[in-house]
């Protein structure tokens, strides 16, 4: 697969959409209600380096940049990041450096106290090296916070038409040009040289699998914290 497609296609997508100061206010007043991004706010400190890798429009490094007095990075290769970059600019938020380039280009000195790479790993043809170039950047003692699609989450599919919340998940799950997806299993074995510490949605952090069968729309997203 040729990632020209792939960028030009979130390019276009933008995803995960527009956001407005307001939606970030919310999540300030009434709480994180969205299960992965309570799971990555629960992981997050002041004072750290965060890295968001492939972080798309911006939601997450702008929303936690906003809540934490941290130095965070952001990467990515499409159209998108202008979106988040105008964003912060516009709503003063500061402490966000914004890197639109490939990550498998990325170059950085200094390595990161978190990494989040949420929904993106899936989405690399070459998702061996990215995942190894992550684990080079994250610091000793340091967290990953990493969020793949579940095979179970695709299975409903064949049976059930999905009312998606937005056309831009819907393009997102239906229309992306490549996407992979791994089993809890599968996605401890990649990263056996960290500590597995979570995993949400599970049941007892074991039955991934089974709990994402339920969460098709979002193609059995789950996200699982390791520690170097």
């Amino acid at each position: 697969m040729n990632s020209d497609v792939i960028k030009n296609f979130y390019s276009e997508l933008a995803f995960p959409g527009h956001y407005t100061w307001e939606d970030i206010q919310f999540y300030e007043q009434e709480g994180i209600h969205n299960i992965y991004l309570r799971e990555i706010d629960r992981h997050l400190q002041h004072d750290t380096d965060i890295l968001d890798v492939g972080c798309g429009t911006g939601l997450v490094s702008n929303l936690f940049a906003s809540r934490y007095r941290s130095r965070f990075t952001a990467v990515d290769f499409s159209d998108s990041i202008d979106y988040a970059r105008k964003f912060a600019k516009t709503n003063n938020i500061d402490n966000v450096n914004w890197v639109k380039e490939d990550f498998l280009s990325f170059h950085s000195d200094k390595k990161f106290n978190t990494i989040i790479c949420c929904g993106v790993l899936h989405h690399i043809p070459n998702y061996k090296e990215a995942l190894k170039k992550i684990k080079y950047l994250l610091k000793p003692g340091g967290q990953l916070l990493l969020a793949l699609y579940n095979p179970w989450g695709k299975f409903l599919k064949r049976y059930f038409t999905i009312k998606y919340h937005s056309p831009i998940l819907y393009k997102d799950q239906e229309h992306n040009p490549f996407e992979l997806s791994f089993t809890r299993q599968q996605t401890l074995k990649m990263c056996e040289d960290l500590q597995f510490e979570a995993v949400v949605p599970s049941c007892y952090n074991r039955f991934v699998d089974l709990h994402a069968l339920f969460n098709n729309q979002n193609g059995g997203l789950a996200l699982y914290v390791f520690r170097k």
